[in-house]
């Protein structure tokens, strides 16, 4: 993340900027697990860990004090040697960003069978619903910077995104520094969705080509945190509901 692209940068700075807007809330804790992170202030906010199932080190230690908008700069101003940095910038950037009054209690899975059936659909991250809902698709092309079977290498990008009707992007690519230029090879005619635990709720990234925010609302922060303690999937975490939301 020491290397953003100027249009990378500029995205995360207009979340950041999102935050500014809303009240500053000292942070009641960070609970790391294998997978998630969460940071609660004004409420819990989700992101997944980039560094996947390393032990947790004294690092946390150097946030302990701060605000939580203090921690959300790190989105784009990673602390240095610090791997976790980013998530827990976005992770504060949910604890902070509040889920819409018009947001509706919905899967993206829906959203996407909804949207993009009979059509050409491009999921950017492979989720595990995929191979539920691939037969519902004239096309279904995932592309992955890990490619499992069956699934295009990130690389094929520029290839397949033009190409797609909908798009649906994960949101850790807010976090690896992909999804300013992702965005730029989708048609403006596409509707694209970000999904995945760790979107935010923030009305700028509407204003860069997405169409639809599927994140999650933590209802009860002791379940979430004794489930991300088990190791359990995002799709099995408890005390959390799925939102979506979009802007017509």
């Amino acid at each position: 993340m020491n290397h953003l692209n100027d249009n990378q940068e500029k995205l995360l700075r207009d979340i950041i900027f999102q935050v500014e807007k809303v009240p500053d809330e000292p942070v009641k804790e960070i609970f790391m697990g294998g997978y998630l992170i969460t940071v609660t202030s004004a409420h819990t906010g989700l992101c997944t860990r980039v560094t996947r199932n390393r032990e947790e080190s004294g690092e946390k230690l150097s946030l302990f004090g701060k605000s939580a908008r203090e921690i959300a700069v790190m989105l784009a101003k990673p602390l240095p040697d610090f791997p976790d940095a980013v998530s827990c910038g976005m992770a504060a950037v949910n604890s902070l960003l509040p889920v819409p009054e018009n947001a509706l209690q919905s899967k993206a899975q829906d959203l996407i069978l909804k949207r993009g059936k009979g059509k050409n659909v491009a999921i950017i991250g492979h989720f595990p619903f995929v191979e539920n809902i691939v037969s519902e698709f004239q096309n279904l092309w995932v592309l992955e910077s890990n490619p499992r079977p069956g699934d295009l290498p990130a690389e094929a990008s520029k290839e397949f995104l033009p190409q797609a009707d909908v798009v649906a992007m994960t949101a850790t690519t807010l976090l690896n520094g992909t999804c300013a230029d992702l965005l730029r090879y989708i048609r403006k005619e596409a509707f694209t969705i970000m999904l995945g635990p760790s979107t935010p709720f923030a009305p700028c990234l509407f204003d860069w080509g997405i169409d639809a925010l599927a994140g999650s609302c933590v209802r009860d922060n002791y379940l979430v945190k004794l489930s991300i303690r088990k190791g359990l999937p995002r799709r099995e975490l408890q005390g959390i509901d799925p939102v979506v939301w979009i802007v017509e």
